[in-house]
């Protein structure tokens, strides 16, 4: 199964959606956001505050989610570039 990561992160695209993202996945795994900072050692706080938009997590620590999960995480090319309008 795939997480799907954004190519890049924006204002469109930010924490927050990252967070709903993950709330969805651990829903439909039957995973509890407990589990999930006790498995991994995350701490409370900044897993709460990442659900919430505050903070980001870095690419390692979601990773280690996506891994603890069963995901994979992929980057997915947008439409256009912002490199030449390709």
């Amino acid at each position: 199964m795939n997480f799907m990561l954004d190519k890049y992160l924006s204002k469109q695209y930010n924490g927050f959606m990252m967070g709903n993202r993950l709330r969805e996945v651990l829903k439909r795994e039957g995973v509890t956001a407990y589990r999930l900072w006790k498995d991994l050692g995350i701490h409370q706080s900044q897993l709460s505050k990442f659900f919430h938009g505050r903070v980001n997590i870095s690419l390692e620590m979601l990773e280690q989610i996506a891994g603890y999960l069963g995901y994979d995480l992929v980057l997915v090319k947008r439409k256009s570039s912002k490199k030449g309008g390709k």
